[in-house]
């Protein structure tokens, strides 16, 4: 019986049109190529908290699928069924950001190009994919908005506005709450993740109790 199971599994490896060589270098390259959609993901995510789960759903797309790609390439009965077993399956993990759908249909186009047994053209656009994203991310228009919240119980309106333009180069008051015993000045800026490392001037600034940082969703991020 267990030989006839190791005669049965050489004979489908001979009918394949892919060598064992072809098929380990695909998915070594489909691999490899996600790794860099996987660095890229991990440098310009614009959720607060980085989310692991999804970035190792990105390199394990792009092997399945370049597996049933090279499974159906040639095959037309089994690519009909593949289609059919694939329209019976729902999906109901609901993406919330569009950035994340673009990374994860990246990883699909990869193991499909991969697995088509177009590894250049994989690597090559997601090279350019890759830089593109970077670049974008790096102009002044794209970066993350949040919401700074100070609270003084005596405040100098004008030096708070001086170290804030310290720190950030475009500023806007949204709110001004005067109370009893404290003030508290909402402002709306930009910046990168890292921002929240900056802000020790502000809390050395004389009367200041408190500075939240808010992203625009309301998550808290210091």
């Amino acid at each position: 019986m267990r030989l006839l199971a190791i005669t049965d599994i050489l004979s489908e490896l001979e009918n394949l049109e892919l060598s064992v060589t072809d098929i380990v270098l695909n998915l070594l390259i489909a691999l490899l190529v996600s790794l860099w959609i996987l660095w890229i993901y991990r440098l310009s995510y614009q959720t607060t908290v980085y989310n692991k789960s999804f970035a190792m759903t990105l390199p394990v797309s792009a092997l399945v699928t370049a597996m049933v790609i090279m499974a159906v390439a040639g095959n037309v009965i089994l690519s009909l069924g593949m289609v059919g077993a694939l329209s019976i399956v729902r999906f109901r993990t609901a993406i919330k950001n569009p950035l994340d759908t673009i990374f994860m249909f990246w990883a699909i186009g990869v193991g499909i190009t991969v697995g088509a047994n177009s590894s250049i053209l994989a690597i090559i656009g997601s090279v350019v994919i890759g830089l593109s994203i970077l670049f974008v991310q790096s102009l002044e228009l794209f970066t993350t908005p949040y919401i700074l919240i100070v609270t003084a119980t005596s405040l100098d309106e004008e030096a708070l506005a001086v170290e804030v333009g310290k720190i950030y180069k475009k500023f806007d008051v949204r709110n001004k709450t005067i109370r009893k015993e404290d003030v508290e000045i909402t402002y709306e800026i930009r910046g990168t993740k890292d921002t929240a490392k900056k802000l020790d001037s502000l809390r050395q600034i004389a009367g200041v109790t408190q500075v939240m940082l808010l992203s625009y969703r309301g998550d808290y991020v210091l």
